[in-house]
């Protein structure tokens, strides 16, 4: 009767030891995930903060190249050539773009 006792109290501290290893784990996992997720997170803010200021940044230069054409050929047609310039340049990313994504990947 001694024998069964011992084996049924030591299979429970097995699984007692058992279900504290695996919720060890899991603890350490979820950290983990909860530390990449801060991360991740962190990150995306900053890009999104460098996107703005990058955006601001090229506002000014065309408004710039915007002003210097305007002082030789006058506001209207300023507008019209940064303007379709503009657009050209957006043609030319955008071709540019289709032509990389159309290609067959190399591995």
């Amino acid at each position: 009767m001694s024998l069964l006792r011992d084996l049924i109290v030591t299979a429970g501290d097995a699984l007692r030891l058992s279900n504290d290893l695996l919720r060890y784990r899991l603890e350490a996992q979820a950290q983990t995930v909860k530390r990449t997720v801060r991360r991740v997170g962190v990150f995306l803010t900053l890009a999104a903060m460098a996107a703005l200021l990058a955006g601001t940044g090229v506002g000014f230069i065309l408004y710039g190249i915007f002003v210097l054409v305007a002082q030789q050929t006058g506001l209207v047609a300023a507008g019209l050539l940064v303007g379709f310039g503009l657009l050209v340049l957006a043609l030319i990313v955008f071709l540019l773009g289709r032509s990389v994504a159309s290609r067959p990947p190399n591995g």
